[in-house]
């Protein structure tokens, strides 16, 4: 980025005797009104009439104006605003990223979260880029150990996509063909076939239906074969996937359904806690929450 040559205090002019300095107060009032405030004419002396002066004419109203818009950069780039979430709150400390570069991470980075072991050296990084002339910001996963989650109301799941629903991680596993199947000696096979494992390589094999497995830490943990067209996650125990014990977990907290075209989705029931999908990158175009190890953002654009 070319470096912005800034006028050192020897280059500011002085103050011009007479000039006043509009205060706080004209600055709302002229935002209110759409207008800058005006000096009055100063009075001037007139004699007396001889006779009583006739009543004045109306005088007509200003013409509508268009309302005038607050000040905005033109040619700069917007900044960031990332607020770091309290915790239980989705409020925080405040943060203006006015570098293009912003890193987080445990030990490295401009912001540096040390007590969270879930946390990687250089966990994310927020970035402002630019192509064709539009800025934007992106928070980018560093190939992270844990991941980057953000909220979501609703997704399609891929292959090995992963999700928070309350304390719990998830991973959905789609269909894939069954390993080699073994097949009796049949009427195509030579002699010299009989007794040898035949593989299905070149047929098509049957499929597995698709797999939620619950990840704990680095093991694996229950797995639900999802053969139904819907599913529920919650504490409930009419779920069939279900979290009794979960705190951060609603009754009916996230749906799994499939689609008539075969596909699954997952969106959450307008719960407090939401749903976070794990991503490698997210552009900041609305206001974005995310999750990094145990501790929760808000970044948006200013």
């Amino acid at each position: 980025m070319a470096n912005i040559k800034r006028p050192g205090p020897q280059n500011i002019p002085p103050e011009r005797s007479g000039t006043l300095i509009e205060t706080e107060e004209e600055v709302r009032q002229a935002i209110l009104s759409g207008l800058k405030g005006q000096q009055q004419a100063a009075p001037v002396d007139r004699p007396a009439p001889a006779f009583a002066p006739e009543r004045p004419a109306p005088v007509a109203p200003p013409p509508a104006q268009q309302p005038v818009s607050p000040f905005r950069p033109t040619s700069r780039p917007p900044v960031a605003i990332l607020t770091v979430c309290d915790d239980g709150k989705t409020d925080g400390e405040t943060i203006r990223i006015r570098a293009p570069k912003f890193v987080i991470g445990r030990t490295e980075g401009d912001l540096r979260i040390s007590i969270d072991s879930r946390i990687s050296s250089r966990h994310v990084e927020i970035t402002l880029q630019s192509m064709g002339g539009v800025h934007r910001w992106v928070v980018t996963d560093l190939q992270s150990t844990h991941g980057l989650f953000v909220r979501v109301s609703r997704t399609v799941l891929n292959d090995r996509s992963e999700f928070l629903v309350g304390g719990g991680r998830y991973r959905f596993e789609s269909p894939q063909p069954a390993g080699e199947a073994t097949m009796d000696v049949g009427a195509e096979q030579g002699p010299g076939d009989f007794g040898r494992t035949r593989g299905w390589a070149d047929e098509p094999g049957p499929l597995r239906p698709p797999a939620l497995t619950e990840l704990i830490g680095g093991d694996v943990g229950n797995r639900t074969l999802l053969i139904r067209p819907e599913y529920w996650i919650g504490t409930d125990p009419s779920c069939p996937i279900c979290r009794p014990d979960d705190p951060f977990c609603e009754p009916r907290h996230a749906r799994l359904f499939r689609t008539p075209s075969g596909g699954w989705h997952v969106e959450h029931n307008r719960s407090f806690n939401g749903l976070w999908l794990k991503m490698s990158q997210i552009v900041v175009d609305s206001t974005i929450r995310f999750q990094v190890g145990e501790q929760r953002f808000q970044i948006r654009v200013g």
